[in-house]
Formats: structure tokens, C-alpha cells, sequence
């Protein structure tokens, strides 16, 4: 079983979802649980199996907490908001609500851009858990995120500066590598590699040549006003992962393996790119 479920969540980390489900479908009934069908929900958002799920959701009986909100989030990333909140709604009238549930649609309205849906569940989060501060700062980050996303930096400013004031702490984004047998550390525009000079010189070729194929960068992604001398490529190529990615590539052309653990979720333009 844990072969089949390992196979399940590899191919849904890598949106391969069709395989994903295949698989889950040659798996005896018996040895399929929750974590199962978490892992093929979750396949199927990745990879916009919206369909899929839904079928496969239906039939699961009973449905736990991380069910629901597994499938809320593969709603929400295919921006089908309404039937999202409808779930929601179906599962609060047997069961308190949750953080993850509303978090999940929440991160549906931030890649969608939808501060409108942002703000109405931030707001909801607010008034369903004013006790949970460590859950209010992630939201309240990505309301900021939404509102910058949707081109409205002074809103987004606002909250962030809220937060500091309220004495508010971010976790700071930093993405792992490892290289030579040894693990790196990159944050944002890091400097501390040996060779760091090299590599700021490679993450510029790269975009350069990105640019030249016709690649246009995603301005929705800078989530703060920019500094006089910044543009919005100096900005997204100094992200971390950019950073460790590009670390291979100074010493192979053709790495055969690339392997980035991040803290915190991938930029959307650090992943398209």
C-alpha cells in the first residue's frame, strides 16, 4: 500500500495527475484511506482534474476536515470560487470550522488575483478565529500579496505596515540545494555564496536570453513598491529559488538533477519561467 500511495503522491508533486489517478484506480479498495485520497485530490489540482475529483470526492464516505479542504483548494485553483464556498458551507453545518479550509480558498483567491474574495475571507478568518494570531499573520501576508498582485500597492502597503506596527514578524523565504555534497542557503538577492558574483552573472544571461524568446515577466509577482533603481526583472531574478536553481548551472550546462526545498510557496513567475 505505502508503494502505491508513494507512486500517487510522486506523480501528483510532478503534475503528472492522469498517472496520478491511473494509479489510484489499480489500487485495491481496501488499502485505500484518507491519506490516499488526499494524495490523488491533491494530484488532481495540480494538474486541473477538476472533473476527477469531484467524482472521486463524491464517493468518498465519510469525509474528514482535510478532505474537504483538500478538495476546496482544487476548486480554488481553478477559480471556481462559488462552488468552493458552497462546500464550505456544506461542511460547516456538521462540523466547526476551520483555519486550513478558509487558507486553502484564500491561496485559490491570491493566484487568481481576486482581492474582492481576499478581503471577504480575511475578514472572515478574523471574526471566526481572533484567538489564532499564528493563522491571522500568513493571511493577512497573502490579503497584502492580493492586493499588490491586483496592481493596488497602497492597500497592500497599508497591511504590511499594520503588521509591523502590531510587532507582526514574517518568515523570511530561503530555499535549500544541495551542491557538491554540501547544502545551501539562498534568500532573496543573497550574496553570501563563494561564488555569488558568478552566479548573479549567470541568473542575467538567463534572463536576457528568457526575454529574447519572448518570456515577459510577471509584475504581479513584486509584492512592494520598487526602489528607483530596481525593475521588475532585478526584483523576480533575485528570488531565492532562482538563486539555488541557477547555482547548478555555473558548473553543468545540464544538471541531471535539480533538487530546491523552499519554506515557504514557490513565486508564481520563479515557477513559470
Amino acid at each position: 500500500m505505502l508503494f502505491s500511495l508513494s507512486i500517487v503522491n510522486s506523480y501528483g508533486l510532478n503534475g503528472m495527475g492522469i498517472e496520478a489517478v491511473k494509479r489510484f484506480d489499480q489500487m485495491p479498495r481496501e488499502l485505500i484511506n484518507d491519506l490516499t485520497y488526499i494524495c490523488v485530490l491533491n494530484a488532481c489540482s495540480h494538474s486541473g482534474l477538476v472533473d476527477v475529483a469531484r467524482s472521486i470526492f463524491n464517493n468518498i464516505q465519510p469525509k474528514t476536515d482535510i478532505i474537504y479542504t483538500t478538495m476546496i483548494d482544487c476548486l480554488s485553483r481553478a477559480a471556481i470560487f462559488k462552488e468552493a464556498q458552497q462546500l464550505i458551507e456544506q461542511f460547516e453545518r456538521d462540523h466547526a470550522p476551520t483555519m486550513s479550509i478558509y487558507m486553502a480558498l484564500l491561496s485559490g483567491a491570491r493566484n487568481q488575483k481576486n482581492s474582492k474574495l481576499a478581503q471577504e475571507v480575511v475578514d472572515r478568518i478574523r471574526k471566526l478565529f481572533p484567538d489564532v494570531k499564528g493563522s491571522l499573520l500568513p493571511a493577512s501576508i497573502l490579503l497584502a500579496n492580493t492586493y499588490a498582485s491586483s496592481g493596488d500597492i497602497e492597500k497592500a502597503t497599508n497591511i504590511k505596515i499594520e503588521l509591523h506596527k502590531s510587532g507582526a514578524k514574517k518568515k523570511a523565504g530561503a530555499t535549500l540545494t544541495e551542491f557538491d555534497g554540501k547544502i545551501w542557503k539562498f534568500r532573496a538577492h543573497d550574496r553570501s555564496h563563494p561564488n555569488s558574483d558568478e552566479i548573479h552573472e549567470q541568473v542575467d544571461r538567463m534572463s536576457k536570453k528568457l526575454i529574447e524568446y519572448g518570456y515577459k515577466y510577471d509584475a504581479s509577482w513584486v509584492v512592494r513598491p520598487r526602489e528607483a533603481d530596481e525593475t521588475v526583472e532585478s526584483l523576480l531574478c533575485g528570488h531565492s529559488e532562482r538563486l539555488a536553481m541557477v547555482l547548478h548551472f555555473i558548473r553543468d550546462r545540464k544538471p541531471k538533477r535539480i533538487q530546491l526545498t523552499k519554506n515557504l510557496r514557490i513565486c508564481g513567475d520563479c515557477r513559470k519561467s
